[in-house]
Parts: C-alpha cells; structure tokens; sequence
C-alpha cells in the first residue's frame, strides 16, 4: 500500500526551530552570524511533449511556484546551513493535475554541552530514480533560476526521496591516557508513492584514540550497524573490531594501518566472521594540494578510496575513485553537488569562513545560471546490500569573465552475495552508469551572462536491452535586474533513447526575487 509521508510537517518543525534559535541567539539578517534568506521564484515553461512520448505529444504551459528559505548559522549552539525551496506546479493546456515538489539540503551540528556532547544532523529532499533502465528526463529549473531540483515534466520513473541521518555525539578524555568518541547513528530514506527505497538504519561505533602521543599513535574502533527495509525480510547487519597505528613523520605525511574482525551477513542471512585490515595514507604539501589513499581489507568484499584534489588561482582540479559496500539506494536526493563543491574549493583563498564562503558560492552560481547540484545520473532505488564503486572526475577555470566546468561521473553498482535485492539490481547483476556534463558561462556586462550547458547520462545493464542514453542541451541568459530581482530566460533541447524514446524542447523564464 501507498504510504503518505509527512515531511511537510518535518520540514516545518525545522525551519521553526531555526526561526526560534536566531531570537534566541539574537542575530539575524543578512551578514549576521545567523543570515534568513528569504526567496520567491517563478517559472513559466512551454514545452513541446509533456508526457515524454515519442508520438501523440502533449504540449503545455507549465507555471512553477517556489517560497524558498535559505539559513546559515555560524555561532551558538547551532551551526550549519539550510535551503528549502516548496516547488507548487501548475499546467495549463493538458489534463495533468497540478502538484508539489520539495527540495531539501541541510546539515547541522547542536552543541548540548560544551566540548562533551553534541548532535550532527543531515537532511535532502530531491528527485531519484525508481529504475536505471526506465524513463529518464531532464530537470528544469531549480528555485534559484538553475539546472536542478525540479522536475516539472511527467515521469512515472521519478519519486521525491528523502533521506536523513541524525548522530548524537559524546566525546571526553579517559584519564590523560586516550580520548573517546561515542557516536550513534539514526538514518532513513524514503521515496513518495513507493516502498522501495525506503529504509531505516541505526548504529553505533566508539573510538579511542591515544593522548600525549608524537610520531606513533595507536587507536581502536568498534562499529556496529544495522539497515532495515520495506518489503525486505532481512536486515543487513555488521560488526567490527580494529585495532590500529597511526605514523606521522611529518606534518604533510599521516599513515595509518590497522587489523581486526568483522562480523556479518551481507553474503546471505547467515552470519559470518573472518579477518579485516587496512592502510591508509595522507599528503597535504599545502592547503592547495591533498592526496588521500585509503585500503580496506572485508570478507564481504574489499574497499579502497583515492582523493585527488588540487587548486591553482583560477582553476580546480579533483578526482576521486571510490569503492564500498552500500545498503539501500545508491546515489542520494538531491543530486550531486559537483558544482557547488567546485567552487567551494575555487574560493577558499578569497574567502576563508566557510559560512560566508557558502552564501558567497551560492550568490555566483545563481549569477551564472549554474545549480548546486551538477546535472548527473542520481543512481536508482533499491534494497539490500550492493557493492558500489564511483569515480569522479571535476576541472573548473575561471577566467576574468568567464568560467568553464567538466565533469565525468563512472559508477558501477553490482548485487552483493544471495542477499536479494529488489528494483533494477534484481533483474541485472551490474549496473554501470555513466554522466557527463560541460558548463561555459560568460559574463556579458556588470548584471548579465550567458550560459551554455551540454549534458550525457547512461546505463547498462547485464542484457542490450537494458540500456538508455539521454543527451540535453541548455542555453541560459541571466540579468540582474535590481539589488534582489534576478531574471533567467532559457531553452532546453533533450533526447532519449531507452525504453520509451522521445525528444523535448522547451524554453524557460524565471524571476526570483530575495527578501
């Protein structure tokens, strides 16, 4: 049966109880070590095939309503940042039923007692796909006037997910021997209209970490986790012991390695133990350069992870290449925040305060026509244990007017054990997904750009049959048209190739205005 969610409601309390804590914190407004950010966009879209159909197209208008609040707090007992944007959409010329679409980003840490005791907090709303190989579409405009959030088209393959995670954290000293960390962990994703995809996890893990040591330090770390799904009857489970040194001949060079047992039952429903071990590796030569190497030994399959990360004046240079053993969706809601990760980066040396630098990041992409989140395959609902590898790679030059973005996205999604799973891993064993996107804006004078933006996604599956390809094309002209008044007029062009091929154009105008 069909479960209705009350996010509303959950979203509501949030943004209340931020409200509460900036009088009680008694800052505010723009600039202040707690900032409200309050916004207004509308969009009006013509597209040409409204119901993605590749005969019969149903041309509509398309009117996209969207309150949007942006927080940040940078002091007192709640640091961190939130954007929520309510997406009311109205069609006219069709008989599809207006409807509402959430988009959610935020994190957050709650200091309960000074240096002891705190809680971190993580939440996303977005768009996810039910299946890799089904209908797949390009997003329109998100509520700050780029590619992102909304998805105001009709795709039965699409469900708005949530996904959350919410860590109480106790940490002190044992004597002037060690110090601990005790965390626990309580998560859940859930995906409207639908079971699957819906979880909830919960875990605890505790580290001890040696005090007073120099060059050679030892720690130890116990982990336990356990994720239950809808329509699932077994719940994946683990349990971990390591013992582990850490070498820093330097302060550029950490090294790490470690040892222990494991149990658990992602091979089947038995349990089962054998050997862990691992070695990690760290160069940090200057606050521009970080290489990062992590090996990790499982019974259940090994991991690893490689960071790559490099930052001139006016470029960023990143890849990574992850693989890990993941329960549940793969990918997130809310899509991937290349983009914004991107110039983050770019910006650190023009602005060292995080807090600022995020409203600083913000204000530029939506200057330029660019979302936060980087137009990418999201991954696909799912259930039970699966192996993931992802690998990523990310180049921004930004010149005096103009800035240019690729990025290439590879992940490889695969069944773990006879754990059965449901959705698109249970009709093919491997899933790779490939993503592809290039973004050129240009500043044409003090208040106005223009961007251009190219895109690819795809997947594969065990058969020819399970594969789709859908490319899109956007082209974006943004103009400020007062201190708080943005404008974007854009027109999109996509094409897929799957299971239901088709084509869409559409052109797009935005207004927002902030508060």
């Amino acid at each position: 049966m069909t479960r209705l969610r009350a996010e509303p409601r959950c979203i509501a309390f949030v943004l209340l109880a931020w409200a509460a804590l900036a009088q009680a914190q008694g800052t505010g407004g723009r600039g202040g070590v707690f900032s409200v950010s309050p916004r207004l966009s509308a969009t009006q879209t013509l597209t040409d095939n409204l119901q993605l159909t590749e005969r019969d197209k149903d041309a509509a208008l398309i009117t996209t309503l969207s309150p949007g609040l942006s927080i940040t707090s940078r002091t007192g007992a709640l640091q961190g940042s939130l954007d929520y944007a309510m997406n009311g959409i109205l069609y006219a010329k069709t008989d599809q039923p207006s409807r509402v679409q959430n988009a959610l980003s935020a994190t957050a840490r709650a200091e309960l007692v000074a240096d002891a005791l705190y809680v971190d907090m993580r939440a996303g709303i977005g768009q996810q796909s039910v299946s890799a190989f089904g209908l797949q579409s390009a997003p329109s405009l998100d509520g700050q006037g780029g590619q992102g959030g909304v998805s105001s088209l009709t795709n039965s393959n699409q469900r708005e997910t949530l996904t959350y995670s919410v860590s109480p954290v106790l940490q002190g000293k044992l004597g002037g021997l060690a110090s601990y960390v005790l965390r626990g962990e309580f998560s859940g994703s859930d995906a409207r209209g639908s079971e699957l995809g819906d979880s909830r996890g919960r875990g605890t893990s505790l580290q001890v970490n040696q005090l007073g040591a120099r060059a050679f330090a030892w720690w130890l770390q116990l982990n336990t986790h356990e994720t239950r799904s809808s329509g699932s009857a077994s719940a994946p489970r683990s349990t971990s012991l390591r013992l582990g040194a850490n070498y820093r001949p330097d302060p550029d060079w950490v090294f790490s390695a470690n040892a222990g047992q494991e149990r658990s039952n992602y091979l089947g429903n038995a349990q089962s133990s054998g050997t862990t071990a691992g070695a990690t590796a760290s160069w940090t030569p200057s606050t521009r350069t970080r290489i990062g190497l992590d090996l990790q030994r499982h019974a259940y399959g090994n991991s690893h992870g490689l960071t790559l990360e490099h930052r001139l004046a006016r470029s960023v240079w990143r890849y990574s290449d992850q693989q890990s053993t993941v329960v549940g969706n793969t990918g997130s809601a809310g899509g991937a925040r290349s983009n914004y990760d991107q110039f983050f980066l770019l910006f650190a040396s023009q602005e060292p305060d995080p807090v600022k630098r995020d409203t600083f990041v913000r204000a530029y992409l939506q200057s330029q026509g660019l979302s936060a989140d980087a137009p990418v395959a999201g991954g696909f609902l799912s259930t039970g244990p699966s192996r993931l590898r992802n690998q990523q790679l990310a180049v921004t030059l930004q010149g005096v007017r103009a800035s240019l973005t690729g990025q290439f996205n590879r992940s490889v999604s695969g069944r773990l054990g006879s754990n059965v799973n449901q959705g698109s891993l249970a009709d093919s064993s491997k899933i790779e997904q490939r993503s592809m996107s290039l973004s050129a804006s240009y500043q044409l004078g003090a208040t106005s750009g223009l961007t251009l933006i190219a895109t690819r996604q795809e997947s594969a599956g065990d058969t020819s049959r399970q594969s789709t390809q859908l490319t899109s094309y956007f082209a974006n002209w943004t103009a400020r048209l007062g201190n708080q008044l943005a404008a974007q007029l854009g027109a999109r062009h996509s094409r897929f190739e799957g299971v239901t091929s088709y084509t869409e154009n559409a052109v797009l105008l935005t207004l927002t205005q902030q508060f």
